[in-house]
């Protein structure tokens, strides 16, 4: 795979940077983009994310299959609400090699997010709650039990239609396996209506 790192710029003073680098030589400022972490990302502004949306996009220009450069874009365009160009960049990543159980979760939410829960169609909803399960799958962490839950929930209980499991006893396993109020308060942010 070709390497990014010539390509990539410090979205806060242009200088050039490698996707290892935690931190700007020049500037000092942390380089979030690189951490695959989208809690990070989530805590940027608007105008500081147009930035790192710049900077993914001219890295793709040098190697448009590389995962991380793919996830952290597809977690700026999440977090920017532009759902579905979150969703392809995401599902890219994942068809590139991408083996975070984060960006699986992170495409499945994108996925949701392309409609309001009452149009998805139930084959939609069963390849949301696919990824979620592939991500749960990897690392079983208790705020993708909560969200697959609340997934479970909305697209198919509220709509009076059975799944395989349901969200009660999901949730018991989100609660056993250690969700706290603050994991559930992170989740339902990210689902809330658009």
């Amino acid at each position: 795979m070709p390497t990014v790192n010539s390509e990539m710029e410090c979205p806060g003073c242009g200088a050039s940077v490698s996707l290892q680098d935690k931190e700007c030589a020049f500037c000092g400022r942390k380089l979030t983009f690189t951490s695959l972490n989208f809690k990070e990302v989530r805590r940027t502004t608007f105008k500081e994310s147009a930035k790192f949306l710049n900077a993914y996009k001219n890295a793709l220009k040098g190697s448009p299959d590389n995962p991380e450069v793919l996830a952290s874009l597809g977690y700026v365009l999440l977090d920017r609400g532009q759902y579905e160009e979150a969703a392809d960049a995401l599902d890219k990543a994942c068809s590139n090699g991408a083996d975070d159980p984060d960006v699986l979760f992170q495409a499945a939410l994108a996925h949701f997010k392309t409609k309001k829960p009452f149009q998805i169609k139930l084959k939609e909803a069963e390849s949301i709650i696919a990824r979620l399960d592939s991500a749960i799958t990897m690392e079983a962490r208790p705020q993708y039990l909560f969200a697959k839950a609340q997934l479970i929930d909305l697209l198919f209980e509220r709509r009076f239609v059975r799944y395989r499991e349901s969200s009660a006893s999901i949730l018991r396993q989100a609660d056993a396996a250690g969700l706290t109020d603050a994991d559930r308060t992170d989740i339902e942010s990210l689902l809330r209506a658009k």
